[in-house]
Parts: structure tokens; sequence; C-alpha cells
């Protein structure tokens, strides 16, 4: 009997939870942050096949618009579209298999001065840049090929006196956060967003936390922490 009593109430306590779960997302991203040293590394070891661009300017990305596949999640006016704002494009590039011509087979997205998590995105000091997207096909995974990507993105920013890279990352993606670490990243942070529906923002990280993480970060920036 109390057996049969006490499904009703799991059942219910399980209704209401789901409940509260759909009307209240509390939604988190690890702040990940990397220094840009003074001296450059040696670029990491690859098969020697693939090359790395910077594309800076909508002009400068019409000139292998046709090496970009469609299988990306960015298309080629997307991305055109955010080099026009602001944002600076590295592209892997490998010779195809026919030998006509190259073909992209990853990029990043990045940009100075700004920060941009869970639908917010705040200006932060000039020589702190956002990592806002990178993708490698599936095939060419493996490759060092993101290594590749970020070596070339530093060395840019580094040149125009960038100082700290940094990014955001789902807590449950352990394949981008031990990529990241391998390439000298740490998380120093946590951004959260608290909401009803998923419309109306109750809770956000303030700002001004979020601006002084990277106004105070020095050297890997392990004791800048929010």
């Amino acid at each position: 009997m109390m057996r049969i009593l006490r499904r009703p109430r799991t059942r219910l306590g399980h209704l209401t939870r789901a409940l509260a779960m759909s009307v209240f997302s509390v939604q988190r991203q690890f702040i990940t942050l990397k220094s840009l040293d003074a001296h450059p590394q040696a670029p990491p070891p690859t098969d020697g096949c693939t090359e790395c661009v910077i594309v800076d300017s909508p002009d400068a990305l019409d000139a292998f618009a046709a090496d970009i596949g469609a299988s990306f999640r960015d298309s080629v006016a997307t991305l055109k579209a955010r080099v026009a704002r602001g944002c600076v494009v590295c592209l892997a590039r490998r010779p195809r298999p026919n030998g006509a011509g190259s073909v992209v087979v990853g990029y990043e997205i990045a940009e100075r001065g700004v920060f941009s998590a869970l639908g917010r995105r705040i200006r932060v000091s000039g020589d702190v840049v956002f990592s806002h997207y990178v993708e490698v096909l599936p095939e060419y995974r493996g490759q060092r090929i993101h290594r590749l990507l970020f070596w070339t993105r530093d060395n840019y920013f580094r040149q125009r006196q960038g100082r700290v890279v940094c990014g955001v990352c789902a807590p449950h993606n352990h394949a981008s956060l031990q990529a990241l670490r391998r390439d000298g990243a740490s998380i120093v942070g946590t951004v959260e967003r608290i909401s009803v529906l998923r419309v109306f923002v109750l809770s956000y990280t303030p700002t001004d936390r979020i601006a002084q993480l990277f106004a105070g970060a020095e050297g890997d920036g392990a004791d800048a922490r929010i």
C-alpha cells in the first residue's frame, strides 16, 4: 500500500521538476583565456599539406570563395558579412585530391574588443581577442589543423598588440575543452544566464565583472576568475 501511495508522489515530483525546467532555464558557459606571449612559438607539426591564411577584408574573402564548401556552418555570404563587421577569418586550405586548386577544410572566426556569450555582446579592451567559432571538416580532424588555425590567428593579433585570446565553451563539450587546453588556454570563469521560457532574462553575469576579468588578466589568467 505504501509503495502504491509513493508512486503518485514520485510522479508528481518528476512532473513538477520537469515543469520548472521548462519554465526556468539556466545556461552556463566556461570562459577560457590564453595569453599571447611576446615571442611566438614554432608552428605545430603538420603533414605539410595544410596552409592557413588570414582574411580581414570582404574583398580578400572573395579570392577564396570558390574554395569554401557548403558543408560548413557559415556560408560565404555569412562569413563576408562578419568580416565586414570587423571579424577576422582564418582559413585552413589543402590541395584538392585531383590537384585542381585548393579546398578550405577548416576556419576560425575571431574579433578584437568584444566578448559574446549566451545572447549578449559587450565591449571590452581592444587588446582582447574573442574567438567566436572554429570548425574543421570531420574527415580532417585529428591532424592538428585546429592548432594551426589557432597559431596563425595568434600571430596575426600578436603583431597588432593583441594581449589575450578569450572564448566560451559549454561545460559538456569535453572535446573542445581538451583542444583549448592543448593550445594553452585556461578556464578562468563562468558566464551564466537565467531566463523564463528562454525569452525573459532574469539574471546574467554582470558585464563589468566580465570586463574586469580581462582587464586584470596577467600571464595565463589563472588568478583572474569570476
